[in-house]
């Protein structure tokens, strides 16, 4: 469902230009098009499989976008990782624009007025982000797979009723997770997508219950990419990169 919507809401943009190069690194794969954007999202793969990652070997730089772009609906993890990069590259002039995430008074917790009792119902695991909000007093239910946090029936049971917030990291977006926690959510609850693979587009979530998109552009493209290269995950990319967002509530208001 959200790779087709990413695929139709990027047709536009990507009949206008060619994919420049394609970086898989082992944490990210970025994407940059011929006309200079620069796109990011989380490296999906089967960690115990052969020296071959992709299924069928083609090489994309110099190619149009739209033939890249038709990942972005793959049923395969890394092909679906690498279209949302492009979606992202394709729609960074935009993100780029949005507010920037500057700190604490700009943040999450800020953001969505999370503190003393507030329910956070999260899944992947944000470090830093559970550091913040416990020391405001939320309380915090994790689901990570990787981390081999929490219990998936349990956690898909209490989303109807528990939390007040739910925070979604955008890699549900590439397993096709992404659906099925906002089928289970109850709809008083405030739901963030987050990291630095989220496709900052506003109308591919008019019809669902998101209300706070927070990503990453990065500032410093070469730097960026070989952090990538290189193998960095969220940390490596961040000196060279800029947090930004978008609210729903805030859009509503400025109409």
């Amino acid at each position: 469902m959200i790779g087709e919507r990413l695929y139709r809401v990027s047709l536009p943009a990507a009949r206008e230009t060619s994919v420049g190069q394609v970086t898989i690194g082992l944490g990210y794969v970025a994407v940059r098009t011929a006309d200079g954007g620069l796109g990011l999202c989380y490296t999906m793969i089967d960690r115990r499989a052969c020296c071959t990652q992709v299924r069928s070997f083609h090489d994309f730089d110099g190619c149009p976008a739209i033939e890249l772009l038709d990942y972005a609906r793959s049923g395969d993890t890394l092909e679906r990782s690498m279209g949302i990069a492009l979606v992202n590259a394709l729609n960074e002039p935009r993100a780029a624009a949005m507010e920037h995430d500057s700190g604490e008074r700009t943040g999450i917790i800020a953001q969505l007025r999370i503190g003393a009792g507030t329910k956070v119902a999260m899944v992947g695991y944000f470090g830093p982000v559970i550091a913040r909000m416990k020391k405001v007093g939320a309380e915090i239910s994790v689901l990570d797979r990787d981390h081999r946090m929490g219990d998936e029936a349990h956690f898909l049971r209490d989303l109807a009723t528990w939390p007040d917030i739910l925070v979604l990291t955008a890699t549900t977006m590439i397993d096709d997770s992404f659906g099925l926690f906002l089928d289970h959510v109850g709809g008083s609850t405030r739901v963030a997508v987050m990291g630095p693979s989220t496709p900052m587009i506003p109308d591919v979530y008019a019809d669902l219950p998101v209300h706070m998109l927070a990503g990453m552009v990065a500032r410093d493209k070469d730097r960026a990419l070989a952090a990538v290269r290189q193998g960095g995950g969220t940390p490596a990319l961040s000196p060279h990169s800029r947090k930004v967002f978008w609210l729903r509530d805030r859009q509503r208001a400025e109409r």
